[in-house]
C-alpha cells in the first residue's frame, strides 16, 4: 500500500483531546443512526479518542427484531432508543432534545437525511442547551440537500454532470423519453420527503411503464424527480473537510459494488490516489455551496473516462471507516470542528485500503442475480466469480475490529439470520424489508 499526498495540506501533530469534568450523565457526543456502519464509526473513533460517547437508534431504516450495531460497542457509553422519524418526524427530535435536556450533550451528530431532516429545524433549541449540532450552516444545507439545486449550482460553476431533465407530473413522462435514451435513472430531488417513511433512492428504468410507476412513487412521497441519462463507467468520491472555506483534509475512494446495484450502500470500496479532475472541482462545488465541515462528492466516468458529478452527501457517509484506516480521522475532526476547537490539516492517507460489507456483498450477488441484463449487472457466472474473488483481496471487512468484538458478533449473527431465511431465490427477509416493505440499507 502506498501512501498519496493531499494538495495544500500539512501532517498534523498528535495531540490529546481535551475534555471538560464530566459526571455519569453528561457526554461530549450523541451519536445518532446507531445501526448504521458509519455511525459505528464514528463511535469507535471518538471513543478511541477518549471521548465519552452515547449512542442513538430509532429504527427508521434498520431492523428492529436484530440487535443495533454501535450499541454493542465497547465505546457506547450509553444507549437510547428514539420514536422513529419514519413515522413522526417532531416526535424524533422532541425526543433527542429531551435527552440533551436530561444529559447534557456538547455534540449531537447524525448520520442519515431522515434525522437531519428531523434537526435541522431544533438546531437553535439545542444550542440553547449548550449542543452543537454538528453539520453545516441550514443554508448551504437546503441546497446541497436538493439534487436539483446543487445542479444549478454545478452548471453554474461549469462542473459535468449527466444529461438531466427535471419532472414534477406522471404526464412530463412521455415528453422527456424523447429527449433521454433508455435505459435512465430517475432521481427524486431529497432524499427524504415529509409524505414519505422511508429513504428514497434512484432507480434505473428501462421503459416507460417503469418509469411512470417511479415517478409515481416519487412525487406521491413528495418529492420532485430528476431523469438522467444513466452513465456506466467507474463510480469515485472526493471527500473534503472544510474549516473556514479552507480545505483542511481530502481522501478519495473508489466504490467497486453497491446495493442497490445503480449506487445505493456502499459494499466493496477502496482508497486511491487523489485524482486531479475530481479534486478541483469538488472543492469549488462544496466552497460554493458554504458547506462547512464534512462532505463527500461522487462523480461516475462515462465511456470517454470524464468524471460526471452525480450527488453530494453534506453527512458522514459509507466511506469514512476506509478514510479512518487510511488515516484521515474525520470523525474526530467533526467533533473539533463543533466543539470550536482547531483542526490540524491532513497531508496524506494510505492508498490501496480495500473494505468489503460481506453481508452486502451476498445482497448485491442475490440482486444481480435476479436482474442480469439490467444497467449495472454482470452474468451470473462473473457475479460469482467476482464474490468469491474478493475473499482474496480485501484486507478489511466492516463492523470487524478486534479491538472492539461486539458490533462483529452483532453482524455475524445478522448475516446468518439473512442466509437461513432466504432459502426460496427471490423472497424478501426480515433483514431487507421493514414491515411496510421499505429496504433496510443498514449504512
Amino acid at each position: 500500500m502506498a501512501l498519496t499526498e493531499v494538495p495544500a495540506a500539512l501532517t498534523p501533530a498528535a495531540e490529546p483531546v481535551p475534555v471538560g469534568d464530566r459526571g455519569p450523565d453528561v457526554y461530549d457526543v450523541l451519536v445518532l443512526d446507531g445501526g448504521s456502519r458509519q455511525s459505528l464509526a464514528v463511535v469507535r473513533s471518538l471513543g478511541r479518542a477518549g471521548l465519552r460517547v452515547a449512542v442513538a437508534e430509532c429504527f427508521a431504516e434498520c431492523d428492529p427484531s436484530l440487535p443495533v450495531l454501535a450499541f454493542r460497542s465497547r465505546y457506547a457509553a450509553r444507549t437510547v432508543v428514539f420514536p422513529s422519524f419514519a413515522a413522526d418526524l417532531d416526535a424524533f427530535a422532541a425526543g433527542v432534545v429531551e435527552f440533551v435536556r436530561n444529559h447534557p450533550t456538547r455534540v449531537v451528530l447524525p448520520a442519515s437525511d431522515g434525522a437531519i431532516a428531523a434537526l435541522l429545524p431544533r438546531r437553535r433549541q439545542l444550542a440553547a442547551l449548550g449542543s452543537v449540532l454538528a453539520l453545516s450552516p441550514d443554508t448551504a444545507l437546503t441546497v446541497a440537500n436538493d439534487k436539483d439545486r446543487t445542479l444549478e449550482v454545478a452548471d453554474r460553476l461549469g462542473i459535468e454532470y449527466p444529461k438531466t431533465a427535471r419532472l414534477d407530473r406522471v404526464e412530463d413522462v412521455g415528453s422527456w423519453l424523447t429527449e433521454l435514451e433508455l435505459p435512465i435513472v430517475l432521481k427524486p430531488t431529497m432524499s427524504w420527503a415529509r409524505r414519505s417513511d422511508h429513504r428514497l433512492q434512484a432507480v434505473e428504468v428501462i421503459d416507460e411503464a417503469e418509469a411512470v410507476a417511479a415517478v409515481q412513487r416519487f412525487v406521491g412521497a413528495g418529492a420532485g424527480v430528476l431523469a438522467q441519462q444513466w452513465v456506466g463507467g467507474r463510480r469515485e468520491g472526493v471527500t473534503l473537510f472544510v474549516v473556514d472555506g479552507a480545505v483542511r483534509a481530502s481522501f478519495a475512494h473508489v466504490e467497486h459494488r453497491t446495493t442497490p446495484a445503480l449506487g445505493g450502500a456502499s459494499v466493496v470500496r477502496e482508497s486511491i490516489p487523489m485524482p486531479s479532475d475530481l479534486y478541483e472541482p469538488s472543492v469549488r462545488l462544496v466552497t460554493a455551496l458554504g458547506l462547512e465541515g464534512y462532505s463527500e462528492v461522487e462523480f461516475r466516468r462515462d465511456g470517454d473516462g470524464r468524471p460526471l458529478l452525480m450527488e453530494i452527501n453534506a453527512r458522514v457517509a459509507g466511506p469514512i471507516e476506509t478514510a479512518v484506516r487510511a488515516g484521515v480521522d474525520f470523525p474526530l475532526m467533526v467533533w473539533r470542528r463543533a466543539v470550536g476547537l482547531p483542526v490540524a490539516p491532513v497531508g496524506e492517507y494510505e492508498t490501496g485500503v480495500r473494505m468489503r460489507w460481506l453481508r452486502g456483498d451476498m445482497r448485491w450477488l442475490r440482486d444481480n442475480h435476479r436482474r442480469t441484463g439490467r444497467p449495472d449487472s454482470v452474468s451470473r457466472p462473473r457475479a460469482a466469480w467476482t464474490f468469491v474473488a474478493e475473499f482474496f483481496r480485501s484486507g478489511h471487512y466492516d463492523c470487524f475490529d478486534r479491538h472492539d468484538r461486539g458490533p462483529g458478533r452483532v453482524e455475524l449473527r445478522t448475516t446468518v439470520v439473512s442466509i437461513r431465511q432466504r432459502r426460496r431465490v427471490g423472497r424478501p427477509t426480515s433483514s431487507d424489508l421493514s414491515p411496510k416493505g421499505v429496504a433496510y440499507v443498514n449504512g
